[in-house]
């Protein structure tokens, strides 16, 4: 076991135990609640809880054999090695006796060198420590932080033999952006020694200055009436923490129709997030909408396109099929249809991928089609949920 002072960028919270799995076993006496993590802060165990799910997932892409081959036993300490540094946010551990400041470990600044998509976990021997951002990188799909000539960016892989997930990312970023709306954008990246054709890569878009507060942080920062959703709940504390309601409701019904559009069945509560300044604390805005490649019906089996099957699809966060989520919707009208990419566009772009099939790729152009033919039918006022059943 070992102690530490969890920090915020120089600023002390509290002081830790952490065990030899490296979760947290003990808390001392916060000295500063003010600038603690939002999540779970209404429970006594909160801050045990965020640094537990601040690890990386152990089913992220071969985490879990790239740790044991490097002689790690966990996530846990993986994120304990490394401070539990991140480039979303500035909450990381100090050892006890250390004179470490935030400037010397902070990664916004400071080099790295990793690559987990390559099955790599580096460990300097330097006397000058070299910490890593992947120990705190979040989802299940393979990913990595690198540094491209003096820039941030993140690079994606697939969880399959193809490209579906990257290419999808490319076409939904863009068809956003063409909407007037924020969303990180993303490039195709050939990554060498994988089944797949491409990966997608993208720039940081949090700083010094703003920093990535999911959905999920903001709900359980304060208990939730139980006279309210869960999505009224985000709604209202935003509104507290400086978001005006209204622009917050605009964001999250455009998602919703975005997402149904394309089929996304992902946006659980750490794909919806807000930025934060570092230093008011204030919520500045909803965050550039990312992590979309898991549309467009990606790992779903080549069935009839019925109408039930159209409006039968999955989603989680703030409900758990995308029909009761589209209830949450009071502007139908946010997507101008004339402006989502064409079905040409869909086509030419799944061509990329070698190893994608004729027949997946009609697939997925009639499921794009009949999407948007619904949407349009939900914006003229019908009752989309009649048609399913």
């Amino acid at each position: 076991m070992a102690m530490y002072t969890l920090m915020r960028k120089n600023e002390e919270i509290m002081m830790l135990q952490i065990g030899d799995d490296g979760n947290i076993v003990k808390l001392g006496k916060k000295s500063n609640t003010a600038i603690s993590p939002l999540q779970n802060r209404t429970s006594p165990r909160g801050i045990i809880e965020w640094w537990r799910d601040r690890a990386i997932p152990i089913k992220q892409g071969k985490i879990e054999k790239m740790l044991r081959e490097n002689g790690i036993e966990t996530n846990g300490l993986y994120l304990t090695h490394n401070l539990g540094l991140s480039l979303t946010d500035y909450y990381w551990i100090r050892p006890i006796g250390s004179e470490l400041t935030w400037e010397d470990v902070n990664l916004f600044d400071n080099d790295f060198k990793e690559n987990l998509l390559l099955g790599k976990i580096n460990y300097n021997d330097n006397e000058v420590e070299e910490y890593q951002p992947n120990s705190s990188l979040q989802g299940n799909l393979e990913k990595t932080w690198i540094i491209d000539n003096g820039i941030r960016k993140l690079v994606k892989g697939n969880h399959d033999i193809y490209s579906s997930e990257s290419i999808n990312e490319v076409i939904i970023g863009d068809a956003i952006v063409a909407q007037g709306r924020d969303a990180v954008t993303y490039s195709l990246l050939h990554i060498d020694g994988k089944n797949y054709d491409y990966g997608c890569i993208s720039s940081l878009f949090t700083s010094q200055q703003k920093e990535l507060v999911s959905a999920y942080a903001v709900m359980t920062s304060e208990l939730k009436p139980n006279n309210i959703s869960g999505y009224e709940h985000f709604i209202n504390v935003c509104d507290k923490n400086g978001l005006d309601r209204n622009i917050v409701r605009e964001y999250l019904e455009f998602e919703i129709l975005i997402d149904f559009i394309f089929s996304n069945r992902d946006r659980h509560l750490t794909n919806i997030s807000i930025l934060r300044d570092a230093d008011t604390l204030k919520f500045i805005s909803m965050a550039p909408i990312y992590d979309s490649g898991k549309s467009m019906l990606v790992g779903r089996d080549i069935v009839p396109v019925t109408d039930k099957f159209v409006l039968s699809q999955e989603s989680q966060g703030f409900r758990e099929h995308e029909l009761d989520l589209l209830k949450y919707v009071q502007n139908r009208k946010l997507i101008d249809v004339n402006l989502l990419p064409k079905v040409e566009y869909i086509e030419e772009m799944y061509h990329k991928d070698s190893q994608v099939s004729e027949e997946r790729i009609k697939f997925v152009k009639e499921m794009y089609l009949r999407k948007i033919d619904m949407y349009e039918r939900f914006a003229n006022g019908e009752n989309l949920s009649a048609i399913r059943f």
